[in-house]
């Protein structure tokens, strides 16, 4: 009977276990977290009845669990994670797409008005109210810049805000879960092992409310706690300890575990925070970036364009925009790292050098530990642009991507790191700072002429100003004086296809200029720019002390005509040809050897092999004093030039009258002087070979010359053949400076010949970057390669080009734009800076620029709804199967409520049972 009432009584407690756990089930359905209990029951051990065999001995309750699944759990703060990620970022780049594609707070506006306004101002350059219109403008579109950049910032200022609360949330929710780790460890270790599900669901809850602000990764332990992790597996929460967040206040996001301190905002992603990390790091920075960057070109490009012009005064052209290396905005392009060791003393900023090839990144620059060496790193990408040593000589430079950071002073020292950011404060820096419409620098200042007397049908451009200064920011010399060109040019042609560039200050007197422009190759039917556009061209002149006729060179008696060319005397030498790569500093040398007696055109084919080397040869002579004895004409006589004999019929009768005649006064030396030069001119073969002739006087004797030429800079091989008598005789020189020598007869019935050889000269033009050095170092060839003005700059500043079809002696002048009051052609220039390509290394117009960021933007917002509805989708999928199996079902609990009443009810009715047993066998005692 004790078994039947023991059996009933299990069956009892077990029943109101069930009881007890279906109503807490149904007592917390709407609890968040909540995961359905369930009651699991075994048989009591059997009892021995002997020759029966065994008999149960009822029911006890083994344990009490939440229905889970750590898959589904898992999965569900991954979802959730994700979608928390995708909804904050797609709602703050709304604000950002809104905000650029609305047309009135967006650029598209303010730069069409502003264009608009400057193509007005160039249809009537002399307008006052034009001009007023540009400055408003100018005016607006600054403010508009400014505008966009300070709702952008208000932006950053919310996100980073939004981080810091956040940051704190998590520390809470870090915390919480630290706790109920030491709670349910204690519950366990009170419990004999069995789990406190309630605290296990808190926990849960905790960790999913976790995934909603971050990823985390989660790993339980044996002994039933959790560690988490965050980022690339900085821990969060270990056992019952947990790390703490903290937020700088530039938004970095640093986490403290115990006393490590470690940066992990590259590392956090997922959740709330990651959403707001992309949106700063992907969206927000690139668009301030961006914007900044067309804000700069804009202010670099109208600055640029303005100073190459004149105003209404007559004076060059001042900055309309504020200096975009304004010494202010420079410095506060750098972010010293907090980390720097003392003294904070370091003094550096970062300079525009090329506006069009600047980026939209920011750069990170370290100093290794314990070193001097240096890294830069584009963020954007993670490439190192540009790696070295410091020397610690400061100031000094390094330059990349259209910039240059200048370490002006200081204690630079190793483990120092900065944040360079050349663009992300251009749109607040832009500012207009142009205030009389008469200085809007409308005019060019220099002016072409085409001289009225030309007979060839060449023509000259207007001209164009390319920079008013140097490579290093000085003032180049052309406009160096106001009012005036320094010096005025005149472009004299020297053949059809030849021309000299000359200094015209003395129009009476033109000579060459410094470096020399001389013998340059005109091309009929193109246009052909006279000037270099390379801002760090350099020109060595060929002015060695071995040129053309050096003193000392005397002529040679050759047997006959047919005797070979006179070898120049040129010696062999070595030219060295050092690049340094202007935005790497990257050294390469090319050595080039010059053969022994080359002529000068084989000594420049072989300098302009090399690439950004080019060399222009030319070889000059005059004849002068012309004398020949009345007694030997009966004698042939011959003047020939690299073998094409000048004198018809080998001189003999009949010759040209004024020939035989020519000791006559009345017949001048000058005749013969034309006749000479009507033959070269004329001789198909001396054309090949680049070789002309002019009859001139002297400027300062007024003596006949016969000036010879050779633009190709081949050798002139130049022969007498005479009677053998010394009244016979011409006198060369090679128009450089050193003594006269003279042919003289030499001829005794055999065709002896007197002959010299004028070797040619060199003038060598180097791009940017490029040196020359020479061994000898005092060069046969060019002079002294250690002098200060070994390689002179070429840059004029200016450009004009030519084409038609210009004559010999056709001239054409370029001098100061005086009075240029109606001149608009600066003005055209800054108006077609509108459609010019001028960014991203001449790739985008600043409105494709500004297009290109409105795109990128809106095609990021779009895809950001599309992938927020995707990712609330799977999220709801997740949450509606992790309900379906830990989830209360209230009509399922009420089924269960039922049966475990009836359950509970029938083992009341045994109890009974055996009661009514008991008080029967009680009363038959």
């Amino acid at each position: 009977m004790s078994g039947l009432l023991s059996n009933a009584i299990s069956g009892l407690q077990a029943s109101q276990n069930a009881l007890r756990t279906a109503g807490h089930n149904i007592s917390n359905a709407n609890t968040a977290g909540y995961s359905r209990q369930e009651v699991n029951y075994a048989t009591r051990p059997e009892q021995n009845a002997g020759a029966a065999g065994y008999i149960g001995s009822g029911v006890t309750t083994t344990s009490i669990e939440r229905v889970v699944n750590e898959f589904v759990t898992t999965q569900l703060r991954l979802d959730t994670s994700t979608y928390n990620q995708l909804n904050k970022y797609n709602i703050n780049i709304g604000k950002i797409d809104k905000l650029l594609a609305d047309a009135s707070t967006g650029l598209s506006g303010g730069l069409q008005s502003f264009f608009a306004s400057m193509q007005n101002g160039a249809n009537d350059p002399a307008s006052t109210p034009g001009r007023q219109l540009i400055i408003t403008e100018a005016e607006s579109l600054s403010n508009r810049f400014n505008n966009l950049y300070q709702r952008f910032s208000d932006v950053e200022k919310s996100v980073n805000g939004e981080i810091r609360t956040v940051a704190a949330q998590m520390n809470s929710l870090a915390s919480s879960i630290a706790a109920l780790n030491q709670s349910i460890g204690e519950a366990r270790a009170s419990g004999g092992g069995n789990l406190p599900n309630d605290l296990m669901d808190k926990r849960d809850e905790a960790l999913r409310q976790l995934s909603e602000l971050v990823s985390v990764q989660v790993v339980t332990q044996g002994d039933g706690d959790v560690n988490v992790f965050v980022g690339n597996g900085q821990p969060l929460v270990i056992g019952t300890q947990a790390s703490t967040f903290s937020v700088s206040n530039d938004g970095q996001i640093q986490i403290k575990s115990k006393n490590a301190v470690s940066d992990v905002t590259a590392q956090i992603s997922g959740g709330q925070i990651g959403g707001l990390l992309s949106f700063r790091n992907e969206v927000l920075a690139p668009s301030m970036n961006e914007l900044g960057r067309i804000a700069i070109a804009i202010a670099d490009q109208f600055n640029t364009q303005q100073q190459q012009g004149i105003d209404l005064d007559g004076d060059y052209g001042q900055k309309i925009f504020r200096d975009i290396n304004d010494p202010l905005v420079a410095a506060s392009r750098v972010k010293h790292n907090a980390g720097n060791a003392q003294p904070y003393d370091r003094v550096l900023n970062v300079t525009i050098n090329d506006s069009s090839k600047i980026t939209t990144s920011d750069y990170q620059f370290d100093i290794s530990p314990g070193s001097t060496n240096y890294v830069i790193t584009r963020l954007s990408d993670k490439t190192v642009v540009s790696q070295g040593m410091l020397s610690g000589a400061y100031p000094t430079s390094i330059t990349f991507d259209g910039v240059s950071v200048n370490l002006t002073s200081g204690s630079f020292q190793g483990g120092d790191s900065f944040i360079l950011q050349p663009t992300k404060n251009g749109s607040a820096d832009i500012a207009s700072v142009i205030q009389r419409p008469e200085d809007l620098a409308f005019a060019v200042p220099i002016r072409t002429a085409t001289n009225t007397g030309n007979s060839g049908g060449g023509l000259i451009s207007s001209g164009e100003v390319l920079s008013l200064v140097d490579k290093s920011g000085n003032r180049l010399p052309a406009f160096a004086t106001p009012g005036q060109l320094s010096p005025p040019i005149i472009i004299r042609f020297t053949s059809e296809t030849t021309y000299d560039v000359l200094d015209n200050s003395d129009p009476a007197n033109p000579k060459q200029l410094t470096p020399p422009l001389r013998n340059q190759t005109f091309t009929p039917g193109v246009n052909n720019n006279v000037f270099s556009s390379d801002i760090g061209e350099t020109r060595v002149t060929g002015n060695g002390s071995h040129l053309g006729l050096p003193d000392g060179r005397a002529p040679v008696v050759l047997p006959n005509s047919s005797s070979p060319i006179q070898a120049n005397g040129y010696l062999a030498e070595q030219l060295s040809f050092t690049y340094t790569d202007p935005e790497t500093g990257a050294v390469s040398t090319k050595n080039l050897y010059t053969a022994s007696g080359a002529s000068a055109r084989q000594t420049a084919a072989q300098i302009s092999s090399i690439p950004g080397v080019s060399a222009n040869a030319y070889t000059t002579a005059t004849i002068t004093d012309i004398n020949v004895d009345p007694a030997d004409f009966a004698w042939p006589m011959q003047i020939s030039i690299n073998g094409e004999p000048l004198l018809e019929n080998d001189g003999a009768i009949p010759t040209p009258a004024f020939v035989s005649t020519m000791p006559d006064p009345n017949v001048s030396e000058s005749d013969f002087n034309d006749y000479l030069a009507q033959r070269i001119n004329s001789n198909p073969n001396l054309q090949s070979l680049g070789i002309r002739a002019q009859s001139t006087t002297n400027p300062f004797t007024g003596a006949p010359e016969l000036k010879l030429t050779a633009s190709s800079g081949v050798d002139l091989d130049i022969r007498l053949t005479a009677p053998n008598n010394p009244a016979n005789s011409i006198d060369v020189n090679d128009g450089g400076g050193n003594p006269n020598v003279r042919l003289t007869g030499q001829d005794t019935g055999t065709g002896q010949q007197s002959a010299i050889t004028v070797g040619g000269r060199i003038d060598i033009t180097m791009a940017n970057g490029f040196s020359l050095s020479t061994a000898p170092t005092d060069s046969p060839l060019f002079g002294n390669s250690a002098a200060a003005n070994f390689a002179q700059s070429s840059f004029t500043g200016y450009q004009v080009t030519l084409s038609g079809q210009p004559k010999t002696g056709d001239t054409f002048t370029i001098g100061f734009n005086t009075g240029g009051k109606n001149d608009n052609r600066n003005a055209l220039a800054m108006a077609a800076l509108e459609t010019a390509s001028t960014m991203q290394d001449g790739t985008l117009t600043f409105g494709e620029g500004y297009g290109k960021l409105v795109e990128e933007v809106g095609t990021k917002s779009s895809l950001a709804r599309i992938n927020t509805e995707a990712s609330r989708s799977l999220l709801e999928q997740t949450q509606t199967l992790r309900d379906g199996i830990s989830g209360v079902n209230l009509d399922e609990e009420a089924a269960d409520l039922i049966r475990f009443q009836q359950l509970y009810g029938a083992n009341a009715q045994v109890i009974s049972v055996a009661r009514e047993l008991f008080d029967t066998l009680l009363n038959a005692l």
